[in-house]
């Protein structure tokens, strides 16, 4: 199971890749997204390619190869293990994926759009936790199974992503996915890297940075509407997570 570090941030930057080629790994996972143009990586002898359509999960430590093919444009996450809500299964071997026509158009947006004022720890935030969201429902497509064989971390996240008002009863959940309730707990923390609750709790407040962007939500409403039982229990578990209550956050963020 990966090592969760406290408070670990995400970044999320366009970058363009020169075609002469380089190698490296970080302690990191990193996930490309295509904008413009084209660019080839090598993992462990493999070749990747991403594009306008296409992405790519590179796990951390994997060593790479990369080059641009042509001019390229491409939104580039640094996700530490611990930072957005993602199955840590996703992240255990470099995984291509594709983008349909609006999952594409939110990264082209993510990509040219810069903030105003210098927030590189919300922006980072907002953009980390949409890609983070969409790329869970890119990959559930293929990969939410649910068999005697197979545990559905995939189906299990998309679940909680459409049930994050509701109290999370983990011996139910497992039911309803076909485990035993003790079994199903093991597996989730191996495919998760994280207890469900603990996983339900970041996925939660990811939600809960999405909402906060916006600007139009009262605290309340949003505390309610990510499960919180009133706003003080939201604004504490806010706080533990990105240092800073939700109302300086969202200040912040729309100064």
């Amino acid at each position: 199971m990966p090592k969760l570090v406290e408070h670990a941030s995400p970044l999320v930057e366009p970058r363009r890749y020169s075609p002469r080629p380089f190698g490296h790994a970080h302690d990191y996972h990193q996930l490309l997204f295509g904008v413009d143009g084209a660019i080839e990586l090598q993992i462990d002898g493999h070749a990747y390619r991403v594009d306008d359509q296409h992405g790519l999960v590179v796990p951390a430590g994997a060593h790479h190869v990369c080059a641009g093919l042509t001019e390229n444009l491409q939104l580039v996450a640094d996700f530490p293990a611990s930072s957005v809500a993602l199955p840590a299964r996703l992240m255990e071997n470099p995984r291509a994926f594709a983008m349909d026509a609006s999952f594409a158009a939110r990264v082209r947006a993510l990509a040219t759009h810069r903030p105003s004022g210098d927030l590189p720890l919300q922006h980072a935030w907002h953009c980390a936790t949409a890609l983070a969201g969409n790329l869970a429902s890119a990959l559930g497509l293929d990969a939410a199974r649910n068999d005697a064989t197979h545990f559905p971390a995939m189906a299990i996240d998309a679940w909680l992503r459409a049930n994050l008002a509701s109290p999370l009863r983990v011996d139910q959940l497992a039911a309803r996915m076909g485990w035993g309730a003790r079994r199903f707990h093991t597996l989730f923390c191996e495919a998760f890297g994280d207890t469900p609750h603990g996983y339900q709790t970041r996925l939660r407040l990811d939600q809960a940075v999405q909402w906060l962007m916006a600007g139009t939500m009262p605290l309340a409403d949003i505390a309610y509407g990510v499960g919180y039982p009133d706003q003080t229990t939201f604004t504490r578990a806010f706080a533990r997570r990105f240092g800073k209550p939700p109302g300086a956050w969202r200040a912040a963020a729309l100064a």
